[in-house]
């Protein structure tokens, strides 16, 4: 049987054409790769790990998020606070809604505070309320992480994706929890 190689060649681009598409329109609307920079997630995230992020999300006290900052930087922080919460931190216990908050995720970065010297991995600060549309975040690795505590609020319209799924180094990939 006798096919028609331009009828052959327009039948394959309509197929790469279509695919193509679907991965942008993908990436743009539903899931992004992206790298992280800088020390303030240590040790969750490393220099240079690659994450996927979910653009449709519903935010929650301690997922993870990336957003821009007012420097048009993208950073990667822990949601503590979410809108309507009531924050506040005491001798390196973090209080959410009146109640005292496990942070397992601290526990590294605690001991390291420790052998330094230090009395406190984070500073206290008094009782505030999360407006409407904003988030309070932190970085885990508090001793040098640029967040909330700097930036103040980061606005729901700077939110970029929440984190999802690690996909390198490989000996790390998997979920985001």
């Amino acid at each position: 049987m006798y096919t028609d190689p331009v009828k052959e060649s327009i039948s394959w681009m309509r197929v790469i054409l279509v695919t193509v598409l679907i991965v942008l329109l993908s990436r743009h609307f539903l899931f992004e790769p992206v790298a992280v920079h800088g020390e303030s997630m240590m040790p969750t995230f490393e220099e240079d790990d690659k994450v996927v992020l979910a653009k449709i999300y519903t935010i929650e006290n301690f997922d993870m998020i990336v957003f821009t900052a007012p420097n048009d930087v993208n950073f990667i922080k822990r949601v503590i606070g979410v809108p309507g919460d009531v924050i506040s931190m005491v001798d390196d216990q973090l209080y959410l809604n009146g109640k005292a908050q496990v942070e397992p995720y601290l526990e590294n970065n605690l001991k390291t505070a420790k052998q330094r010297g230090m009395i406190r991995l984070t500073e206290d600060f008094k009782e505030f309320t999360v407006p409407a549309e904003s988030y309070f975040v932190l970085g885990d690795n508090r001793l040098n992480s640029t967040d909330s505590r700097i930036l103040g609020f980061i606005s729901e319209k700077s939110i970029v994706g929440e984190v999802k799924i690690r996909i390198a180094p490989f000996s790390h990939m998997g979920i985001v929890e």
